[in-house]
């Protein structure tokens, strides 16, 4: 990412002489997409959603860690006074609803991850197309981000975050 936004900047900057092109016809903007990301209305709503899918999983997780918490209770205040067989079962039972609460730890973080990458890579999927066409009508040459790493410098007044979030949400 980091190379092909360098690269961009000096595909125009080279080729902003050979084109005749002067100084003041290069219009330059920044942005802040996780600025944008986190103040727009639809990232804010994708926030809510995720949050509530967290807290439901989180509820099935606790209910989950609590019988299996039960059982180890079950297991260490009886085990002593419990028949062979009745025992062997009871710690069967544990360790199977262990490897469940296990595996079920895991999915959940695993589809929160992929839950989070596929809001966010649809978010973000809007969001270049109302930069693309703020862009456009602006007379931009190139709208750079701010965070990645590339933009060593940006003065405050080519900042095109807020106008881009004010655009954002208004498409949505």
């Amino acid at each position: 990412m980091r190379i092909l936004l360098m690269a961009v900047v000096a595909a125009v900057l080279i080729g902003a002489p050979a084109a005749e092109v002067s100084a003041q016809d290069i219009r330059v903007g920044t942005i802040n997409l996780q600025r944008a990301l986190n103040e727009s209305s639809a990232g804010k709503a994708a926030k809510v959603k995720f949050k509530e899918q967290l807290d439901r999983l989180q509820r099935d997780l606790e209910r989950q860690k609590s019988e299996v918490d039960a059982l180890k209770d079950q297991l260490a205040k009886k085990a002593l006074v419990m028949k062979a067989d009745e025992r062997r079962n009871l710690e069967m039972d544990y360790q199977r609803k262990a490897r469940e609460f296990e595996r079920a730890y895991e999915d959940s973080q695993g589809e929160l991850q992929l839950k989070d990458s596929e809001m966010t890579r649809d978010l973000l999927k809007e969001l270049q197309q109302v930069i693309q066409e703020y862009g456009r009508r602006g007379g931009y040459t190139v709208i750079l981000e701010q965070a990645g790493g590339a933009l060593l410098y940006g003065a405050a007044h080519i900042d095109v975050t807020d106008a881009i979030i004010a655009e954002f949400n208004q498409k949505r």
